[in-house]
């Protein structure tokens, strides 16, 4: 790890929600744990683009303008920007509460006109926009912060055409939050898995949660969930629209405890991580899987190795194997390639060509 990690307050439980470890590195899960893959996979050789010493534990990414942006909780500079050849160009933020400040960022998606990022911090429940042109000589005061107000845990969200905003997260009356552009809940929208289990929805919601991502266009969402083997596609008002069923399709193993607020979800040693990140264009869907399980894999089950390539409707179009352990992925359209974060050996931003895979050119830009 990297000499620069300090590890803030609630990070005990920021680690215990990703499901994160410190460990050695372990190959990836066997095969025929999960059955034959449907098509042939591709395997890629990543070229490392960045192991500097800034980097502590990146777990999300985002491209614009010709920059690339990690989220990095565990860094002493929680935000790092670097230009596309992989050059560290600033970081911003440090660990705190106040303004330019970060407990727990989950996410980060770049600005409607790509001068800046959004980074969501989970502990803090709110959206703090990182512009880093004007970053040094804006005020701390002056930082344009937005706290989520809402009846339960979010874990992701993405800003619509109208600067409102859909989320996902525990909600107990659909499967997508809403909130105004100032950050007020309104209500939800969309189905809540119900496996066969007598739990509450906000308990299946727990077990189903995952990242949600908007396409390009921002007509289209797609939510990957982190321990089930498939996607959900909803529409820009937050309706379902179909469930893409992945290769290796299965459900989350729910138990339910009762404490002292009341049912929770209890994830054990066989629980089984599914879709770890997802990335998108307005033409394919790129979700990150992993297929591990916390025993077979303790401390690296939320790493994965294959990234299953989809378009819209469901069809399954590609399977990549990377040749590191992943944490989080982003495509980069303009290069034709696929951004990748790994932490072991070391933390490392890794760029894959896709044109073996024939995903360059046309094939990532046009619809079919």
């Amino acid at each position: 790890m990297s000499t620069v990690l300090k590890v803030p307050l609630g990070a005990a439980g920021f680690l215990l929600w990703m499901g994160v470890a410190f460990g050695s590195h372990s190959p990836a899960i066997p095969a025929e744990e999960l059955g034959p893959l449907p098509i042939a996979p591709v395997s890629l050789s990543g070229e490392l683009l960045y192991d500097g010493e800034m980097l502590a534990m990146p777990t999300r990414i985002a491209i614009t303008n010709d920059r690339i942006a990690l989220v990095d909780g565990f860094a002493e500079r929680p935000v790092h920007l670097l230009d596309a050849s992989g050059r560290y160009l600033a970081g911003f933020g440090r660990q705190g509460e106040g303004p330019g400040e970060f407990e727990g960022p989950r996410a980060i998606e770049p600005t409607a006109d790509g001068s800046g990022f959004w980074v969501f911090d989970m502990s803090l429940s709110r959206l703090t926009l990182v512009e880093p042109d004007g970053w040094d000589s804006t005020p701390a005061s002056e930082r344009l912060i937005l706290p989520i107000h809402g009846p339960a845990p979010v874990t992701s969200l993405v800003r619509r055409v109208d600067d409102t905003f859909l989320a996902a997260g525990f909600f107990g009356e659909g499967r997508l939050g809403h909130f105004t552009r100032g950050g007020d809940y309104e209500g939800a929208t969309g189905s809540i898995p119900a496996p066969e289990v007598d739990a509450p929805p906000e308990v299946r919601q727990h077990a189903y949660r995952g990242t949600l991502k908007a396409a390009p266009s921002l007509d289209r969402l797609v939510l990957a969930n982190r321990h089930a083997g498939y996607l959900e596609v909803f529409d820009a008002e937050g309706e379902s629209l179909r469930r893409i069923e992945g290769p290796y399709p299965f459900e989350p193993g729910i138990d339910v405890v009762i404490g002292e607020r009341g049912p929770a979800f209890a994830p054990g040693d066989d629980l089984r991580f599914g879709y770890v990140d997802v990335a998108v264009t307005d033409d394919r869907i790129y979700a990150l899987f992993s297929g591990r399980t916390r025993a077979g894999h303790p401390g690296e089950a939320i790493y994965g190795r294959e990234v299953h390539v989809f378009d819209w409707n469901g069809g399954l179009v590609s399977v990549l194997l990377l040749d590191a352990d992943a944490m989080a992925i982003a495509v980069d359209v303009a290069r034709d390639r696929l951004l990748v974060v790994r932490h072991l050996p070391t933390p490392a931003l890794l760029s894959y060509d896709l044109a073996p895979a024939g995903l360059a050119g046309g094939a990532i830009r046009q619809a079919d």
